[in-house]
Parts: C-alpha cells; structure tokens; sequence
C-alpha cells in the first residue's frame, strides 16, 4: 500500500519537477525490480569498456594499430556487450523513448547477447577450439569470463525479469520483430562471410574474424557454422524469447 502511494506522489510530483537530477533521484527512489536490475547492470557493462580499452591499448603499444578495428570493433562480442551498456544506460535516462516502444529493442539485444554466450562457449570454445578461458592468464581469464558469460546471463535475468513486472508489453506483431532484429545479424553474416575472401594479413592468411571456425576461405565447414548460426540460431531466439514473454502473460492470467 505504502508503494503504491509512494509511485502516485512520484507520478504527481514529476510533471512539476523542472530539475533533470531530481526527477532521476525521485525515479530511483520507486525503482521497480527490474529497474535496479538494470540500474546495476549499467556498471555492470560499462566495464565492458574497459575490456576495450586494454585491447586498444596493447595493439597500439604492438604497433598494429589496423587491428583496433580487425580485431576489436568488428567482434561480436565487443559488439554486443557495448550495446547492452547503450541499453541500459538509455533505458536509465529515457525509459520512454521511441526506442523502447514495444520492447522490440529488449529482446533483439536479448537475442544478440544470447548469441555471443553460446557462440563463444559452444561453437569456439566446444566445438572449433581454439578459444577458451586460460586461468595462466588471470586479466585474460576475467575478461573473457565477464564478456562471454557474465554480461550475458546477467542481462537475459533482466529480460526475463522486465517481462514478469511487464505482461502484455510484448512486440504485437512476431514478424516485425523478426524482421528488423534480423537486420544486424544480416549485415554481420555477410562481413563474416566475406571477410577472408578480401583482407589479406602480413603473412598472406586470410583474416577470420574467429580463425578457423569462420574462415570461409579456408575452411569449408565454416559456412555450416555461419549458416545454422543465421539461419536457425537467431530465428529460434526470437521465438524463444518472444513465446517466453506470451506464456508468462497466460501463466499470469492463469493464477489469477
């Protein structure tokens, strides 16, 4: 009861409140579940960052500044974790922007980050090898942790979180959502795809963005992992995480 009347006086008082960082504190202060998930979650992925930095750092101090974008920006992983801070971050300030309406934004991001998890600890580090989490190398070892499993399981805990604390808020229509969430992953499948074929390393190797396991050039099985990743991966996300939120709303209807 106490609640709810503090959320009537927030939603009274805000209209009249000029002052940005009082209105931000007075939010705070009738935070919801998930919004302190989020509001956490912010720091959380803002280290995420700092991951990217260090990465800056040592290829310049290697003299390979080309690798800042062959070998940073156009990751998936770095990628996808730095969304999740502009989500987060966004959602925080401007929880009502256009953005968000109709949380199509959440579960693309839900998808995309869901992609990075089983991408890097499934297809490179269970079935391509090659990649993994070294504990001889602590820094390393913390930051794949933290971009590959931490940031992953902890945002998809806030999706499903929101979607409780929000029945019926879901996309209206599936195959929009699939539709405009399936943008980002084409455009990535195709630099994927067609990366080895056009930039060349020093020692005459195609460049992979995650070595042999989508070194198209070189590897044929390369476009099987490719393939099922777009073709089948991300359309399942997106039914997974949409046909999640709607049987929240009937179990919700249910036990009322």
């Amino acid at each position: 009861m106490e609640q709810l009347q503090s959320n009537k006086n927030f939603e009274e008082q805000k209209d009249v409140i000029t002052n940005p960082f009082i209105k931000i504190f007075l939010r705070i202060k009738n935070f919801k579940l998930y919004e302190w998930i989020n509001f956490i979650g912010m720091f959380i992925f803002l280290v995420s960052f700092a991951w990217s930095i260090r990465d800056f750092v040592n290829y310049i101090h290697m003299g390979k500044p080309e690798s800042i974008f062959f070998g940073v920006f156009d990751r998936f992983t770095n990628q996808s974790n730095w969304l999740l801070f502009i989500f987060s971050f966004m959602y925080f300030l401007w929880p009502n922007h256009t953005f968000f309406k109709d949380n199509k934004f959440l579960i693309s991001t839900m998808v995309y980050i869901f992609f990075t998890f089983v991408g890097y600890n499934v297809v490179l580090v269970g079935i391509a090898g090659g990649y993994g989490y070294d504990i001889q190398k602590p820094i390393d070892f913390v930051s794949n942790f933290w971009l590959h499993v931490l940031c992953p399981i902890y945002f998809i805990i806030f999706g499903y979180v929101f979607m409780i604390q929000n029945k019926n808020k879901q996309p209206k229509k599936f195959h929009k959502l699939l539709l405009t969430g399936m943008i980002y992953p084409t455009i990535y499948a195709i630099y994927l795809a067609t990366i080895p074929f056009v930039y060349k390393l020093d020692n005459g190797n195609s460049y992979s963005v995650y070595g042999g396991a989508t070194n198209t050039a070189q590897n044929s099985m390369s476009w099987a992992y490719i393939c099922v990743m777009y073709f089948i991966f991300f359309p399942g996300s997106y039914v997974t995480f949409y046909y999640s939120w709607v049987g929240i709303n009937k179990t919700s209807l249910k036990s009322n």
